[in-house]
């Protein structure tokens, strides 16, 4: 009863917590915001309207062409500074003084609603102020969530690295970038997973000649950054003359292919990922062909089955199911390292958050691009945890089925090919009767 009372009080303490964070957040008044218009980012065309949003702890605005806080590149002027905004009384904060308009003595473009400035003239909300033909409109704050949206773009932190107006900005950029990343490492992976297991035979053969030269490439591989071998890749291939003819021979190479990036490109990003994770595959599937007892081997031999039929029918299945999960945070990280393309300008999710990055200074789109990568990586991850979980369930809590004896082993084998033989004797007789 005491444990159901202490649930009921602590729903009941939440609920109101909610409602009076809901209130407040209904009844908040946003700080001031300046409307303007500017030239279109880097990529587009035109103009755009744009927004500053002034922070309470400010107390004076600059407007100019540059370096200034209301950027007004389409006014005509010599100058960089135009007009400012004074706070009076400083430090008054929001909603407790005045704004004043000063403007520059070099700029007598500067109009406040059609009329020449005179003076310092208190402005009030919906104010015109006109900077070299470019219109500066003052409001009053918002109310409500969008007034709460306003507070968060006014703070530092915030908006340095979670604006809503550059969130919003990048978002079309980096979202056609997300099917970059997932089609090379799905491409990488799908090849090299065929690559790894033959790595893994020829690291387990006997042969020198097979040993040797997988044992230096998975050891160069697995020794070195990628980031190290995507520099080789991308700006060593080209250089060699096997390269050169086969672009001459297929000029498509250096043509533009799936959503707008060189063939060229994928090429090499693909070669890059699937080379580095057939390294790594090639440990997995060799540790996990050894794990597979011996006696599995041995039961199938002397089944009549030859070692490739062996290894294809009763070692391949239960190495597959063992290192599942430890194939899927391959593939995680595989995925994560797609990021490392933007320093060899691929246009994936980095690259172009980097873009809107340099244009704005802010580091918004980062964050962005960060979250792209967790609609991947965590499902992802969550599936890997489930499938250790069940294979731990299978193998009696943790403990591995190669455990089993020989015999044990044998009669399994035994078992199963009685069960396909009775099973072909019925089709015969189906058969027979028809």
């Amino acid at each position: 009863m005491k444990s159901k009372l202490r649930d009921v009080v602590g729903y009941g303490s939440a609920a109101a917590a909610g409602l009076v964070l809901l209130a407040l957040l209904l009844s908040m008044t946003g700080p001031e915001r300046i409307l303007f218009e500017r030239k279109a980012p880097r990529g587009q065309t035109g103009t755009v309207d744009d927004i500053y949003i002034v922070s309470p702890v400010r107390d004076v605005v600059t407007i100019g062409k540059s370096q200034t806080n209301v950027v007004t590149d389409l006014a005509e002027m010599d100058e960089n500074l135009a007009a400012s905004l004074h706070r009076t009384p400083p430090g008054a904060g929001l909603g407790k003084g005045q704004w004043v308009l000063e403007a520059e003595e070099t700029s007598p473009s500067v109009l406040l609603n059609g009329a020449p400035v005179d003076g310092a003239p208190v402005l009030q909300d919906g104010d015109v102020i006109d900077v070299g033909g470019t219109e500066v409109l003052l409001t009053a704050g918002r109310r409500g969530i969008a007034g709460g949206l306003d507070w968060w773009e006014a703070g530092r932190i915030s908006h340095t690295y979670a604006s809503p107006k550059i969130l919003r900005e990048a978002f079309p950029m980096v979202a056609k970038a997300f099917p970059v990343s997932l089609v090379a490492v799905v491409l990488s992976f799908g090849l090299a997973i065929p690559g790894g297991l033959m790595l893994a035979f020829m690291k387990m053969a006997k042969t020198r000649w097979t040993r040797v030269p997988a044992t230096l490439y998975v050891d160069f591989v697995r020794g070195t950054p990628i980031f190290l071998q995507i520099l080789l890749v991308f700006f060593g291939l080209t250089l060699l003359p096997p390269w050169r003819m086969l672009v001459e021979a297929f000029p498509i190479i250096n043509r533009p292919g799936l959503f707008g990036i060189d063939n060229s490109m994928w090429i090499r990003a693909v070669i890059v990922l699937s080379f580095n994770s057939a390294a790594y595959m090639a440990e997995i599937f060799r540790a996990g062909i050894q794990s597979i007892h011996k006696g599995q081997m041995e039961a199938a031999r002397s089944l009549g089955m030859t070692t490739p039929k062996a290894m294809q029918f009763v070692i391949i299945p239960q190495t597959v199911r063992r290192i599942l999960p430890t194939m899927m945070s391959e593939f995680i990280l595989l995925f994560k390292d797609t990021a490392l393309f933007a320093a060899v300008g691929m246009g994936e999710m980095v690259m172009r958050a980097r873009e809107v990055a340099s244009t704005t200074l802010n580091v918004s789109p980062y964050l962005l691009a960060a979250a792209f990568y967790l609609v991947i990586t965590i499902p992802l991850g969550r599936l890997v945890q489930q499938l250790e979980n069940r294979l731990a369930r299978s193998e009696g809590g943790g403990e591995a089925t190669f455990a089993k004896s020989t015999q044990a082993n044998l009669a399994a084998v035994a078992a199963l090919k009685a069960q396909a033989e009775i099973a072909a004797a019925d089709r015969e007789r189906h058969g027979a009767g028809r």
